[in-house]
């Protein structure tokens, strides 16, 4: 404001100033002094009207504006001034903030599932022990169930990894290592469709080492737990003819 304030007043001394300036004989002349007529200089005769002018002589000057006029012009430039002052003064808006579109949420993996980062490699060995196993390679079988269950313990295939890896200890002639793997995938996965044979399967196991009461007891423990399956009518009829 005080910037605004100093140009007017430099402005106004500027319009004094020119008016000062200018020539008051050019707009009131006096009158002890003859006016030259146009083309004439001092001491010589007026050319007689329709006469053409003498040769040699000088154009006669532009008139210079009147007074009125360059008060006139002085306002518009000092109006123009105040304009742009205005306008430099103003307060300029703040560009606007371009807005983030909101994230989504990243959908978290099911429970149960193994890691995305997992290698693919790890599902070869699953595969690669079935094959064992149904060409009765047991010993390999196990080698390879064994690996896919240490690298993906709750793998897609981690039940039935346990459930060959038991039967390959069972055809191998090794009951107790068998028991053992059949009691790992009932407790780890009670829920799975081959939880009521891995427990017929564990009895079997105590009955060929000749622990008869670990076969009964696991006989009945399966009528409980799975009393809807098949497994579990024969697990009745193989107690109703005291467990032998």
């Amino acid at each position: 404001m005080r910037q605004g304030s100093w140009m007017r007043c430099l402005l106004a001394l500027a319009v004094c100033g020119s008016l000062t300036a200018c020539d008051p004989y050019a707009y009131y002349p006096a009158k002890s002094q003859p006016v030259a007529q146009p083309g004439t200089e001092a001491g010589q005769p007026a050319p007689t009207p329709g006469a053409a002018p003498a040769p040699g002589a000088a154009p006669a000057p532009a008139p210079a504006p009147s007074l009125a006029q360059q008060v006139q012009d002085l306002q518009a430039r000092v109006q123009e001034l105040e304009r742009r002052l205005a306008e430099a003064e103003a307060p300029r808006p703040a560009p606007a903030t371009p807005r983030r579109a909101p994230e989504k949420p990243k959908a978290a993996a099911p429970a149960g599932y193994p890691p995305a980062s997992a290698p693919a490699n790890q599902d070869k060995l699953y595969v690669e022990g079935y094959r064992l196993y149904q060409s009765k390679k047991y010993t390999a079988a196990r080698d390879k169930f064994a690996k896919y269950l240490q690298a993906q313990p709750k793998g897609p295939k981690a039940a039935e990894a346990r459930y060959y890896l038991a039967y390959s200890f069972q055809h191998e002639g090794k009951p107790k290592e068998a028991a053992v793997e059949f009691n790992k995938l009932v407790t780890q996965f009670p829920k799975s469709s081959l939880a009521p044979g891995a427990l017929k399967q564990q009895a079997l196991a105590y009955k060929a080492d000749n622990q008869i009461k670990l076969y009964q007891s696991t006989l009945k423990k399966l009528t409980q737990a799975y009393p809807q399956s098949p497994e579990a009518k024969e697990a009745q009829k193989l107690l109703k003819e005291g467990g032998r």
